[in-house]
């Protein structure tokens, strides 16, 4: 029949119009804005970053890692630095702009420390349509708790596999050596007492030798004392203790201070910096310089790993991407390190 299923479908229509009425679960609308529906958990928006502490200390580390894998290329970060311009795990500037992120999840999925997430809110209407929704570090900032209110299930699991990293880590560290007590020294030996004795040819009488022995068994004898081979030191003059020799120093190429670990300085200008150096260096200066550990590493002990022969994978390093990962083959290469 023609126009049946118009007809169908206005009958199921007007079962639910007429149900709603008798019926709380067939009423599907809400009276909006004065009532409002809470989102379930696994509802996401647009995303934010968290902190454990306080505002001034995100989860963030500014690896940069987001910016890059984000799709429409709406995140912008900065890293901080501190007086001395030497680079600090915090980001001076994180900026999204929500008229142009696709709630994708990907800087999410791609963040190695746990430290941006996927929001609620959904109510972010403005008048401005070039600044109204580009949101800086502090409007993106959210505490745990917060994180704790609208997803429970899944922020639980996050601060329970970050406990577990933080115990591994603090069992892997290496503990301080107690300090061992000196053995005290064994006191010296107190010599016994010479015995005398009357000598066999002496011209006494029995009587009187035998008086005399017992005179003498009482006597007390004291030896003389023998010179010491060196004299005692005063307490002024002794002599300073014995101190370990100092640990070798440190290379300062393979340090945070090192001028190529600088993530804003291009990979031609960190390489141009450590020409000459060693394989780690070289290798060093053509990591990310972010610190993020995304690799399993920091940007030295990667590049330690890989001039070592522990490392076999040149392309672990997530901020330097593609463009680090050949600078690394080819000097593993030329270094006779098949890869």
């Amino acid at each position: 029949m023609l126009g049946s299923a118009l007809l169908e479908g206005m009958t199921v229509t007007a079962k639910n119009l007429i149900g709603s009425y008798f019926d709380k679960d067939r009423l599907t609308t809400i009276e909006y804005p004065e009532e409002r529906k809470a989102p379930e958990e696994n509802y996401r928006n647009f995303p934010f970053l968290v902190f454990d502490k306080d505002a001034d200390h995100l989860r963030c580390v500014a690896c940069k890692i987001c910016e890059m894998e984000c799709p429409p290329q709406c995140i912008y970060i900065e890293v901080m630095r501190d007086e001395n311009n030497k680079v600090v795990k915090q980001p001076k500037v994180f900026d999204i702009d929500y008229s142009v992120c696709m709630s994708c999840q990907i800087c999410v999925e791609a963040c190695p420390f746990d430290a941006i997430k996927m929001d609620q809110e959904y109510e972010l209407a403005h008048d401005n349509r070039f600044t109204g929704l580009l949101v800086n570090k502090k409007g993106l900032a959210r505490s745990n708790e917060y994180y704790h209110s609208i997803k429970p299930t899944e922020a639980a699991a996050v601060d329970a596999a970050l406990a577990e990293e933080a115990a591994k880590k603090k069992k892997t560290a290496p503990a301080a050596k107690p300090a061992v007590a000196a053995a005290p020294k064994p006191a010296a030996a107190v010599p016994a007492a010479p015995s005398l004795t009357v000598p066999a040819d002496a011209p006494f009488s029995p009587e009187q030798r035998e008086w005399l022995q017992k005179f003498l068994s009482q006597a007390t004898v004291v030896a003389p004392a023998k010179p010491s081979a060196a004299p005692a030191a005063s307490a002024d003059t002794a002599a300073p203790a014995a101190e370990e020799p100092p640990a070798e120093a440190e290379n300062p190429d393979l340090t945070n201070d090192a001028p190529w670990h600088d993530p804003d300085k291009d990979l031609a200008s960190r390489m141009g910096l450590a020409k000459g150096k060693p394989l780690p260096v070289l290798l060093y200066a053509a990591m990310g310089q972010t610190d993020c550990t995304a690799c399993g590493y920091d940007c030295k002990g990667y590049a330690m790993a890989l001039a070592a022969g522990n490392e076999k994978d040149p392309g672990l390093c997530v901020p330097g991407a593609d463009e680090t990962a050949a600078k690394v083959k080819d000097l593993l290469e030329a270094a006779g390190i098949k890869v």
